[in-house]
Parts: structure tokens; C-alpha cells; sequence
């Protein structure tokens, strides 16, 4: 399983990655989950502006209720990948405290080979304009790109 996560960037990300891994032909073979760190968004939908950016460049909005990341589910992942610094730190925090391997917790804009270096975290669109959600989501598919390719990688038997 691949956790994605946070808040607006979380369904964008999970959207295009299942997008993404379904094209691979890797579908049966990944689940892909998303999450919080933090549960004041738990059981709300998908930001308007994050389903409206998804669809104005052609992606599919998943159906989607927020829910906060527990240890259970870091056991569960093989690969959980978070939006910024901030949440990578909480859930490394949190896997540490499960008996978990942190290793497993990576920056989702890692896997962007043409990322510019310090440009780690996906822009966070929360309370912004059309253009912030476009901008979030232009870094989180060329981060997706990467996801299925190091995925294709690892499942090549």
C-alpha cells in the first residue's frame, strides 16, 4: 500500500496517482490510501478547489473523506509519502513511535527527478486561488510520474 497525504494535496495527489498506476497497468498490484496528520479535517470532502484543478487538467476526483493517519496504517504501508517537511517529520514521529520503519516515509516531491534543488514540499493551495490549487497539482504529477516508475522498479519480478 502507498499512503499519500495531506489535507488539500492529499486527494489531488491520490487521484493522480491512482490515475497514474491504473495506466501502468499496475493497479492490482497498489493501493493507494490518503491522509492527515491532524484530524480537524476528518470526514470532510475533497477542498472544492483541489476537485476543480483536478478536472481542469483532466484528472478524475476520487471520492474522497479526509481521515487522520494512525499507526495501524503506517504498519499496513509499504511506501508513505508526504506533501512537505512538516508532515514527513510527524509521521517519521509517529512510525518511530509504532515500532515502525521511518525509512519507509518520504517526500512525495522526491520522486520528481526534475525538481529543482530545495523545491521539496508541494505548494499548499489551502484557502487560495484556482492558480495555487494549479500549482500544487503541476508538482504533484511529475511526483506521480515518479511514484509509478520507482513502483514499476520495485514490482518488476
Amino acid at each position: 500500500m502507498v499512503c499519500l497525504g495531506n489535507i488539500c494535496r492529499s486527494p489531488m495527489a491520490a487521484a493522480v496517482a491512482e490515475d497514474l498506476i491504473g495506466r501502468a497497468g499496475l493497479g492490482s498490484q497498489v493501493v493507494v490510501e490518503s491522509f492527515g496528520t491532524a484530524r480537524y479535517h476528518a470526514g470532510e470532502g475533497a477542498d472544492p478547489g483541489a476537485v476543480a484543478a483536478l478536472h481542469r487538467h483532466g484528472w478524475t476526483a476520487k471520492p474522497h473523506r479526509a481521515r487522520q493517519l494512525k499507526v495501524d496504517d503506517l504498519r499496513a504501508a509499504d511506501l508513505v509519502l508526504c506533501a512537505d517537511r512538516s508532515n514527513l517529520q510527524a509521521v517519521k514521529r509517529l512510525a518511530a513511535s509504532g515500532g515502525d520503519d521511518p525509512s519507509k516515509v518520504r517526500l512525495l516531491r522526491s520522486l520528481d527527478l526534475g525538481r529543482r534543488p530545495g523545491d521539496d514540499d508541494v505548494p499548499d493551495p489551502w484557502g487560495g486561488e484556482d492558480h495555487d490549487f494549479d500549482r500544487a497539482l503541476a508538482s504533484i504529477e511529475p511526483s506521480c510520474e515518479g511514484l509509478v516508475r520507482e513502483l514499476a522498479a520495485r514490482l518488476a519480478v
